[in-house]
């Protein structure tokens, strides 16, 4: 199951690489060429838009059978049958292994997406609270 980013981060993403780029377009229009920065924002735009692309493809969360992985830079990935406690606290989704723990924000998922997530989290924290029951 793939869970999707806001729709606005990514246009943020989108408009300010769009930006970024037209900025450094102006500057050899204008025919100011101050050394390396009309290249610097470029590449500023570049990254941006590049970052939008990938976040668009990725999605923000990747959910196997076998684990939990969030696609960012770096790629942050749990392994769910490690799993020893699942929580949600200030906005965040907090899942612990013995080794591990990955914190998955519920502001960065999509509105279509986070009943999929939550009856995904809610579902693991029953199975959780079965194999521990102490803990709950």
């Amino acid at each position: 199951m793939k869970i999707a980013f806001k729709n606005k981060r990514l246009i943020i993403n989108l408009i300010l690489g769009i930006v970024w780029i037209i900025v450094g377009v102006s500057y050899f229009l204008e025919g100011e060429n101050t050394r390396l920065t009309p290249y610097f924002i470029i590449v500023l735009g570049i990254t941006y838009l590049c970052m939008s692309a990938y976040e668009y493809y990725n999605q923000y969360l990747t959910i196997t059978g076998e684990e939990l992985q969030i696609n960012t830079f770096p790629k942050k990935q749990i392994v769910i049958r490690e799993i020893t406690e699942a929580g949600y606290y200030a906005d965040d989704y907090t899942f612990r292994t013995s080794e591990k723990t990955l914190k998955v924000r519920k502001s960065q998922i999509s509105a279509r997406d986070l009943p999929k997530f939550e009856a995904f989290f809610n579902d693991l924290k029953m199975k959780l609270n079965n194999v521990n029951p102490a803990q709950s």
